[in-house]
């Protein structure tokens, strides 16, 4: 050690041993030190001390400012005291008194000074890259011209820092980076920009997932996508509102495409955005409040009316693609939702962006929605063996939906299919039957046994002539019911027009047209003019299930207006009018019926006729989708015999 440096080490030590006791002392010994020794960076630290301690603000910026001017590249003390400063800077609201004293300093400090502190933090960051991202930001805010040139260095290493920790860099990129550079965007390589994109819609995704007010997350999915527009020079996008009719996003897109080359990135991000638009608001509006209660909505195939084909010939079926029915108020909204992500979804699996946009796919957490749409799509394209594929690979989802769906997937091909799966039915305690049961009535019956207690209202346009149709059907009772006794009817409604028609399945269906007369006028009349063209008539049901006005009332006028015709109508008889639904087998053989005819009739048979219609009457206000329910469940063994042709079950003793 030479002569001066032991004089140096000496002298600040002198003010080091003053420094608490003897402040103005231990400053005179460091001016003498800083005379005799300007280049010595411990006096000039020691110097800084001082000043800091003193809570001297400007001269401790003077300080400050010499030695990160003079000695940038040495001692730990330095780099000490700039962690400290930024961090202080980093933390301003927290306000501490050391804190207090470097936010005080700095704006003391010179803009060049400043700016440099920065620089030289982030060049001396080595691998803690976290660090490195914040005095970006940090630098970015009290500089932000600065952002030009540096934010493509920053990006870089949030892209770098997504690989080992996603959600930390990802938060950063979006709430922090991109609100700073959105004014004047640097430009980027393409393969930075989409990845930065791709990244940033899945932080919002996974928002827009777990919040049910998303409006300001799509808003942000937008401005992020102009952006990276911006970065990569592509023709702007729309911007995001709600208010904006989806038509008006994808005849945009339709303009870009026609000036875009090949499997160009740009209609790739703008599609795949505006097709994930599309498809939240599809999944969104399927769940719609009805009496304080969240109900799903379900895509099922709608019922087609059947009318006997002409004279010259069966009609050709339309080729056109399925129309949704306006069954409920969110119908429009969820068909509009639907089209717009299968418009979407057609032109980003064409060969040009199919393998780009499965890769994106695979990156965002949309799993669940895709398999749901896929689903809904097969449905709507009648692609039923992709439907009968995709709905063993759906999942959480419940076995009232999957009943109603395989249901709607038999409706499709126009009929109910045999399953190869024994089902066990139980009607006494001591033998059961069993029966090959058929797959699309069984799910009816799984339907009915699982009603939700949400009663909901019927839906209009369930049932539409002459060409195939979507329904979003709510999972409520009232419209669980109608759904099924629209199939049961669609199946059996064309029976009516065969010769020899069982008074039977007529006698089941005016039950079952109890919840359509309104909407089906042609059917219940084509089954009054069979039944007035028969000298006797079997209704059964009267006493138990029918209880619609109109029918009585018809019934009546036609057992009244046949008295010329010694008309005979075969009721059930007084005790089973109670109105309590009949056992299982009662409606095969067991009751004892009776015959009240317009001629030579007894007057206690007359009596009895008026009696029943007059009870039948004072029931029209009972719940008419809980009657037909309980129809179902307890006649269902004729009703599969009315669809099928199926015998009645062979009884089976059961070895236990």
């Amino acid at each position: 050690m030479t002569s001066n440096e032991e004089n140096e080490l000496y002298m600040v030590k002198q003010a080091q041993s003053l420094r608490k006791s003897d402040p103005c002392a231990a400053k005179a010994w460091i001016i003498t030190a800083k005379t005799l020794f300007p280049n010595a960076f411990n006096v000039q630290y020691e110097a800084y001390i001082l000043e800091r301690d003193g809570k001297n603000y400007e001269e401790a910026a003077k300080c400050f400012s010499a030695i990160a001017t003079n000695f940038p590249n040495q001692n730990t003390e330095l780099w000490q005291e700039i962690n400290s400063l930024t961090n202080a800077l980093r933390n301003e609201n927290e306000n501490t008194p050391e804190q207090e004293f470097y936010i005080k300093m700095y704006k003391h400090l010179t803009p060049e000074v400043q700016h440099n502190i920065f620089m030289h933090t982030i060049n001396h960051s080595g691998d803690n890259l976290e660090q490195c991202v914040y005095i970006y930001i940090l630098m970015f805010n009290k500089f932000p011209k600065s952002a030009i040139t540096q934010a493509p260095r920053l990006l870089e290493m949030l892209a770098e820092g997504m690989k080992t920790d996603p959600d930390l860099y990802q938060r950063i990129l979006v709430e922090e980076v991109l609100p700073m550079i959105q004014n004047k965007p640097p430009e980027l390589s393409p393969v930075l920009a989409c990845r930065l994109y791709t990244s940033s819609l899945e932080y919002y995704l996974r928002q827009i997932m777990e919040e049910s007010d998303n409006a300001d997350a799509w808003k942000n999915i937008f401005k992020v996508l102009m952006i990276c527009g911006q970065m990569m020079g592509w023709e702007p996008f729309l911007p995001f509102s709600k208010h904006v009719n989806q038509n008006v996003y994808w005849e945009k897109l339709v303009d870009i495409l026609s000036g875009s080359p090949a499997g160009s990135s740009q209609v790739l991000f703008y599609a795949t955005t505006l097709f994930i638009y599309s498809l939240h608001g599809y999944i969104r509006n399927c769940k719609l409040r009805i009496e304080d209660a969240e109900v799903s909505h379900v895509l099922v195939e709608g019922f087609m009316e059947w009318t006997p084909p002409e004279a010259d010939g069966s009609e050709v079926p339309s080729m056109e693609p399925p129309k949704f029915s306006l069954t409920t108020p969110i119908s429009p909204e969820l068909s509009k939702a639907f089209l717009h992500a299968a418009q979407c979804w057609q032109l980003l699996n064409t060969d040009q962006f199919q393998r780009d946009f499965s890769q994106l796919m695979l990156a965002l957490p949309l799993a669940p929605w895709i398999s749901r749409f896929l689903f809904d799509l097969a449905i709507y394209f009648g692609h039923r063996d992709e439907a009968n594929k995709l709905m063993s690979d759906m999942t959480t989802q419940s076995s009232l939906v999957q009943s109603l769906q395989i249901l709607s997937l038999n409706l499709m091909q126009g009929s109910m299919t045999v399953s190869n799966i024994l089902v066990f039915l139980r009607f006494t305690s001591n033998f059961s039957f069993y029966i090959p049961q058929l797959q699309g009535f069984q799910c009816i019956l799984k339907i009915l046994s699982e009603l939700p207690a949400t009663q909901g209202q019927l839906l209009d346009n369930m049932s539409l002539k002459g060409h195939r149709h979507m329904v979003f059907l709510p999972l409520t009772r009232s419209a669980l019911v109608q759904y099924c006794v629209g199939a049961i009817v669609s199946r059996l409604g064309r029976k009516v027009y065969e010769p020899n028609c069982p008074d039977r399945l007529l006698s089941d269906l005016l039950v079952l047209q109890q919840l359509n007369l309104l909407n089906d006028v042609l059917l219940t009349q084509q089954i009054f003019n069979v039944i007035k063209q028969r000298k006797s008539f079997n209704l059964r049901t009267l006493s138990t299930y029918i209880i619609a006005i109109d029918l009585i009332e018809e019934l009546s006028h036609i057992w009244n207006t046949q008295l010329e015709d010694n008309f005979e109508l075969t009721s059930s008889p007084t005790s089973a009018s109670s109105g309590a639904p009949p056992t299982p087998t009662s409606g095969a053989a067991g009751a004892q019926t009776r015959r009240i005819g317009t001629r030579g009739a007894d007057k206690g048979a007359r009596d009895e006729f008026k009696a029943i219609t007059r009870q039948q009457i004072a029931r029209c206000n009972e719940n008419v989708i809980t009657l037909l329910a309980t129809f179902i469940t307890q006649e269902h063994l004729m009703l599969a015999q009315h669809i099928f042709g199926i015998t009645q079950p062979v009884e089976t003793i059961v070895i236990k």
